[in-house]
C-alpha cells in the first residue's frame, strides 16, 4: 500500500514538474492578446521583462505607446545612464521638465531622455501620455544605438517607402528597417501613425535581439 501511495506521489509530482516546465517562461495574467495577431511577440516582450501588462489582466495591445512608456523600455532595453557627462550636482528632474513629478514609475527614464537626447527638441514638457508616432520611435531607438555606441553593421540602403521621401528621419528609418526592428507594408512606412502596444511589443523584441548580437560580438 506505502508503495502504491509511493508511486501515485511521484507521478504527481512528475506531472506538476512537467506542467511547470511547460509553462516556464510563459508570461501569467494577461488575457486579452490571445486572438491577436502580435500574441507571441507580446507573450515574449511580457515575458522577458521588456514590457507589461496592466496588472488586471489587460495588455491593451490596440492602444497607443505613450512617451513615459517608450522612455522607460529604452531605458531598460538600452541600459542608458549619464554615460561621460560630468554634473555639478546630482540632475533632478526639476531641471529638464516642469510635467514630470519627482518619483513616478517614468521619472528617472523621462530624466535620461533628456540627459542622453534621445527626445529632440528644448521644451521643458515631457508629455507623458502623448501617443507616440512611428517616426519618433524609429529615430529615438536609432539614437539609442549612437549614444551606447553598439557598431550595427549594415548595409544603409534607403527603403523604397512611399510617404517617407525626403523627410527628416529618413536616416532612422533606413537603420530601423535594414536592421530588421521596424519595417512598413505594402510600400508604406505610415510615419505619422501612432505605435500601438502590440507593434511596440514586436519593435522592442526586435530591438532586443540586436542589441545582444551586437553587443556579443
Amino acid at each position: 500500500m506505502r508503495r502504491k501511495t509511493a508511486i501515485i506521489v511521484t507521478l504527481a509530482l512528475l506531472l506538476s514538474l512537467a506542467a511547470a516546465s511547460a509553462f516556464a517562461g510563459q508570461p501569467t495574467g494577461i488575457s486579452d492578446v490571445d486572438n491577436h495577431w502580435a500574441r507571441q511577440q507580446i507573450l515574449t516582450a511580457v515575458d522577458k521583462g521588456i514590457m507589461n501588462g496592466f496588472g488586471d489582466g489587460r495588455f491593451l495591445p490596440n492602444q497607443s505607446l505613450t512617451r513615459a512608456e517608450l522612455a522607460v523600455v529604452l531605458h531598460k532595453l538600452f541600459e542608458l545612464d549619464y554615460g561621460n557627462i560630468l554634473f555639478f550636482k546630482a540632475p533632478e528632474i526639476k531641471d529638464y521638465y516642469d510635467d514630470v513629478p519627482e518619483g513616478t514609475w517614468y521619472t528617472e527614464a523621462a530624466m535620461l531622455m533628456a540627459i542622453n537626447q534621445i527626445f529632440p527638441g528644448d521644451s521643458r514638457e515631457f508629455k507623458p501620455l502623448q501617443p507616440v508616432t512611428r517616426l519618433e520611435v524609429a529615430q529615438a531607438i536609432t539614437r539609442c544605438f549612437t549614444v551606447k555606441e553598439i557598431p550595427v553593421v549594415t548595409i544603409m540602403m534607403l527603403p523604397i517607402y512611399e510617404d517617407t521621401r525626403d523627410i527628416e528621419g529618413e536616416q532612422a528609418i533606413a537603420f530601423i528597417t535594414n536592421t530588421g526592428i521596424m519595417k512598413g507594408s505594402n510600400n508604406y512606412f505610415r510615419p505619422y501613425d501612432p505605435l500601438t502596444r502590440a507593434e511596440a511589443a514586436c519593435v522592442f523584441v526586435n530591438t532586443a535581439r540586436v542589441i545582444e548580437q551586437y553587443r556579443n560580438e
